[in-house]
């Protein structure tokens, strides 16, 4: 539980409050994914690690995986989200493509696009299947801090 700790205070929020700062940046949002989906890596870690076992280790990573996503929808939009980036599209029944997270301009003199902006939005957002995805992140990252109490 300390390394799941460590990695969410060094790593994970870190890199989510970047995407706070900006949260329009499609980079800063995939990246942001990409550290919440990794978190399992964390969790699934046996403790001794001086019989460190491969296999054991994808196998539970994959089971906590599949589990925090019948958990959280926010993990599980997170996850889809780093991995249609990192391979293009999923090959989950969902079929994420990369192209379906987009930036929403804000609506604000010269960025704003009819169509795509919200009226009143002035900082924009990342948008995946009409979610905000700097909400989902923050969800998931909430959702990941209950698995260290």
């Amino acid at each position: 539980m300390e390394d799941l700790e460590r990695y969410l205070n060094d790593i994970v929020e870190p890199t989510v409050d970047d995407f706070r700062q900006k949260p329009s940046s499609v980079r800063l949002g995939f990246l942001s994914c990409v550290a919440i989906d990794h978190s399992v890596d964390y969790l699934a870690a046996p403790q001794d690690r001086t019989h460190w076992n491969g296999d054991q280790h994808r196998a539970k990573r994959r089971q906590m995986r599949k589990l925090f996503k019948k958990e959280s929808a926010d993990f599980e939009v997170a996850s889809e989200v780093a991995n249609a980036f990192k391979h293009v599209k999923t090959i989950s029944p969902r079929s994420l493509e990369a192209a379906e997270v987009y930036q929403r301009p804000p609506a604000i003199a010269g960025r704003m696009r009819a169509g795509a902006s919200m009226a009143g939005d002035r900082t924009g957002a990342v948008v995946v299947d009409g979610h905000n995805l700097l909400h989902v992140v923050t969800e998931a990252l909430r959702f990941l801090r209950s698995k260290t109490r």
